[in-house]
């Protein structure tokens, strides 16, 4: 199925069409955003703004000021492309690797099957919260690309387990047999006949990848686990809190938003999930239906 097939039966499923479209916005608010809204900063800021409610009449402040009087939609804005890229990057690395060690071990099977299942069941028992937490803290680093390997050190291993049982079951299947006897080499098999009919369950674990390292990155930055970056949903909501706002002073705003922005972009990853399932599960699509 071409892509262009693919996105026009997203575009029909109902969940998969809010889900995408949601999807859509904040890439664009991470990538298009700061090219229009101004980054908050010695020119923008104004110390006597602090703490402002949504300002209707300015669409710079529509969302209110923070503790330096910092506008809070350029804060979200500049955020943005930091949090998609480390979120993006983190459930990219996550895929790969469970796709690489899921098929790997079930297509070669034998010794190299053991070992890498071993392997796979060793890191899974591991607490991952507290090992994400230990190198975060060691390595300190702000880099996307580190910090994306950080994330993804652990949660690659029920995507593994799932493909490599998927590709026990395929080996089996005739068209694969018939593969073999053509002399078909290990990468069209895997490639050709095998991966296409995995796309939408990777897909879909992608999308749950991206959605765990957001969560994780937010996180982290609101632990104050990595070093400080102001332009960082989990730095404003940090702020935030410590600025009063659970108890309903001024700073309820500086609170609100960013919390918005980090379940509405989850809410967009689970709908467009959620489509995708629907469309590539004949019994989700009749029910759905």
């Amino acid at each position: 199925m071409k892509l262009f097939d693919y996105l026009k039966l997203i575009w029909v499923n109902k969940k998969g069409r809010v889900g995408f479209l949601i999807t859509i916005f904040f890439i664009l608010l991470a990538t298009v955003g700061p090219l229009v809204v101004p980054k908050p900063d010695v020119t923008t800021i104004n110390p006597k703004m602090e703490f402002l409610p949504p300002q209707l009449n300015n669409p710079y402040y529509i969302l209110g000021t923070g503790p330096i009087g910092d506008s809070i939609l350029g804060d979200i804005v500049w955020g943005a492309p930091f949090i998609l890229e480390v979120s993006f990057l983190a459930g990219l690395f996550t895929t790969l690797i469970g796709i690489a060690v899921g098929l790997t071990a079930g297509y070669l099977g034998g010794t190299i099957d053991t070992v890498l299942m071993s392997v796979n069941d060793i890191v899974m028992t591991m607490p991952s919260l507290i090992l994400v937490l230990i190198l975060a803290t060691s390595i300190r680093s702000t880099n996307p690309f580190i910090l994306a390997g950080i994330l993804s050190i652990s949660g690659w291993t029920g995507l593994a387990r799932s493909i490599r049982s998927q590709m026990l079951l395929m080996k089996q299947m005739p068209y694969v047999e018939v593969s073999k006897v053509l002399g078909l080499g290990s990468g069209h098999i895997i490639f050709r006949e095998v991966m296409p009919n995995l796309g939408s369950y990777i897909g879909i674990h992608f999308i749950f990848n991206v959605e765990g390292a957001l969560y994780a990155a937010v996180g982290l930055y609101f632990l104050g686990v990595l070093p400080v970056n102001k332009f960082n949903w989990g730095i404003l909501i940090n702020n935030a809190l410590a600025s009063g706002a659970i108890y309903g002073t001024r700073a309820i705003w500086y609170l609100l938003f960013p919390s918005i922005a980090v379940v509405l972009f989850m809410t967009g990853l689970i709908l467009f999930s959620y489509g995708i399932d629907e469309i590539s599960n004949p019994r989700l699509r009749k029910v759905a239906a």
